[in-house]
């Protein structure tokens, strides 16, 4: 192969994987290469992250705190297994350091959808991912 093809087939390349990875995992048109990005307002202003933490004796939405907004918006653009578990465990440390005890983190991934006619905006769910989190562990130093 000619030196001088390698950038056009690497550009081929980047735009199958994005393309699949687009239409497979939810990876925003806007990412991975952008190739849709002047087609489609499915990107990081039109998609969200609800987290809702269920404890012994509570049930609650979250607000993404500052130290999570950018995981959260990594979820956002592609809801990968690898990544929501993260941000799933993430959460589950920031509340055990808060001393709240969680029993499972339900993250959904959305997107606005347009309807082409009326140009009503609705949610559509990417994915919805629970994280059942390890019980902590016990705290060393007690007695034998």
């Amino acid at each position: 192969m000619s030196v001088q093809l390698l950038p056009a087939v690497l550009l081929v390349l980047v735009a199958v994987i994005q393309i699949g990875l687009a239409r497979t995992k939810y990876l925003t048109p806007w990412k991975g290469g952008g190739f849709g990005m002047f087609a489609s307002l499915d990107h990081g202003a039109f998609r969200g992250v609800d987290v809702v933490v269920d404890g012994p004796d509570r049930s609650e939405t979250l607000e993404i705190p500052p130290s999570l907004e950018e995981l959260s918006a990594r979820v956002a653009n592609m809801p990968a297994d690898w990544l929501l578990r993260r941000l799933g465990e993430a959460v589950v440390q920031r509340e055990r350091r808060y001393r709240r005890d969680v029993n499972k983190v339900t993250i959904t991934v959305w997107r606005t959808r347009f309807d082409p006619l009326t140009l009503h905006a609705e949610e559509q769910t990417l994915r919805k991912f629970e994280f059942s989190p390890d019980p902590p562990a016990a705290s060393a130093g007690g007695s034998e």
